[in-house]
């Protein structure tokens, strides 16, 4: 039953801890409490924002609103887990590596399908037990399968898109509505959601499948282990931060440059405002060391993109969202 409590307090809801007091947060736990939700907002006069695992995200605090100018819908749908053998054709949409994998005659894939509030550990660690590839890169990221969805996460080589199979999304123009492989498209930190010749931009994502190659359970395990020791040793996966706070830049090829470089060329390591700082570790992750205010952390952002336009004419984007 749907619940929504007034008053909350945002800042242990996100892996950054910056977050002030929400006028309306809602806990979705099922696709009945968001239909609820759906008849319920507009009798609420205020536009809601969506969370997930609480990453990837810097909400205004007290050192900007005294209260939030919006509502908050806490997607958390994570009862849902579905795995079964899956025998694709060369004439469907299939996902990027599921192509590869068939044209290479790879034979053994399995459909998982899961909400969008389970958490990727979770899936990461289904996948190790059952030898499913193609998300090792994902190792060390604590979100959940909405948000990594929404924002086409990856790493080291691989990304959601490379496995995505079918989502089921909520809308306010189109209800509830399942999208297809040839539906979605993935860009570089987005998915984008095909509904006839429009975009659906105001959709909310309940669940996903996944189509996962099968291989040797161990290699996945190495993957999944060698990925997570890299990130453990090249980034603060302890401290209290929001993950990489800006995108890599494109060069004039079209290849990408390391936003972290740039920032440690430009001297943003270790810089710090009060107890906000962008992290000695690596420089694209700004941390939380105590009680820091997100007045704090815009300062530091706004610092790092000034420097590196100045230093090298290249114009930062956030990668992070940003709640103001």
């Amino acid at each position: 039953m749907l619940r929504i409590e007034h008053s909350v307090e945002l800042k242990n809801k996100t892996t950054i801890r910056l977050g002030g007091c929400a006028p309306y947060y809602a806990a979705i736990r099922s696709k009945e409490d968001l239909l609820d939700f759906a008849e319920q907002e507009p009798n609420m006069n205020l536009p809601f924002r969506i969370l997930g695992g609480g990453s990837n995200l810097i909400i205004a605090d007290a050192s900007i609103h005294k209260e939030l100018p919006f509502g908050v819908l806490d997607i958390d749908i994570s009862d849902i887990e579905e795995i079964q053998p899956f025998k694709p054709s060369e004439a469907e949409f299939l996902p990027p590596l599921v192509q590869k994998k068939l044209q290479e005659g790879h034979k053994n894939f399995t459909k998982v399908t899961v909400g969008a509030g389970y958490k990727i550990p979770k899936l990461l660690q289904l996948c190790k037990a059952n030898g499913f590839t193609g998300l090792e890169g994902l190792a060390g990221i604590p979100c959940r399968t909405g948000g990594t969805v929404a924002m086409n996460a990856g790493a080291f080589g691989t990304e959601i898109n490379d496995v995505l199979y079918e989502t089921e999304i909520f809308s306010k123009k189109t209800g509830l509505r399942k999208f297809s492989r040839n539906a979605m498209r993935g860009e570089y930190r987005k998915m984008h959601f095909q509904c006839g010749e429009k975009e659906t931009e105001d959709g909310i994502i309940l669940s996903a499948s996944f189509i996962f190659p099968a291989v040797n359970a161990e290699e996945v395990q190495n993957k999944i282990r060698e990925n997570y020791f890299r990130k453990k040793n090249t980034q603060p996966l302890q401290a209290f931060t929001a993950g990489c706070v800006f995108k890599n830049p494109e060069n004039e090829n079209g290849g990408k440059i390391s936003a972290g470089l740039l920032l440690d060329k430009a001297g943003m390591k270790n810089t710090q405002v009060n107890a906000m700082r962008f992290s000695p570790v690596h420089a694209s992750f700004l941390e939380n060391t105590g009680n820091g205010t997100t007045k704090d952390a815009l300062e530091l952002l706004a610092l790092a993109k000034d420097k590196v336009l100045t230093l090298f004419n290249i114009q930062l984007e956030e990668e992070v969202k940003i709640w103001i």
